[in-house]
Order: C-alpha cells, then sequence, then structure tokens
C-alpha cells in the first residue's frame, strides 16, 4: 500500500505534483489520520493545513502553499 499526497490548483483544479509517503511512516501517518481499522487507510481524504503541516514535519519536504488544495491517496 503507498500513500502520497496530491496537491491541485485551486484554480484549475488540476493536479499540480504529489509526494509519497515513505512507507516506514505508515504507523505516523495512521495516527495523524486518526485510522482506527486497517481499511480506513485505502480511502481518499481531503488534509487540513495542519495536518499539512504535520504530514510536512513527518517527511521532511516543505510543500503547503494556499494555492493549492492537498488530498492523501492511497495506491496498492
Amino acid at each position: 500500500m503507498q500513500h502520497e499526497i496530491l496537491a491541485f490548483d485551486k484554480k484549475t483544479e488540476e493536479l499540480a505534483f504529489s509526494i509519497e509517503i515513505p512507507a516506514d511512516q505508515y504507523k505516523k501517518l495512521s495516527q495523524l489520520m486518526s485510522w482506527s481499522k486497517p481499511e480506513d487507510a485505502i480511502y481518499e481524504y481531503d488534509l487540513s493545513p495542519e495536518q499539512v503541516g504535520l504530514l510536512e514535519s513527518m517527511i521532511g519536504k516543505t510543500f503547503n502553499s494556499p494555492h493549492y488544495i492537498f488530498q492523501l491517496s492511497c495506491s496498492e
């Protein structure tokens, strides 16, 4: 299971970029997203500004911008 952060341009709604979350961060990601069941990890989620900030710290990359809508996605 691979999770990634998707950034969509607020004006065009087109995908601007994506960032893969390392698989070894799954436990932290699960806590951040408050998943209570294993199947919770397979859905897509809108990310709050607070979640985006925590994800930046977790993966060591800065990407937050008011120009984007951020979502968490999962592929198998």
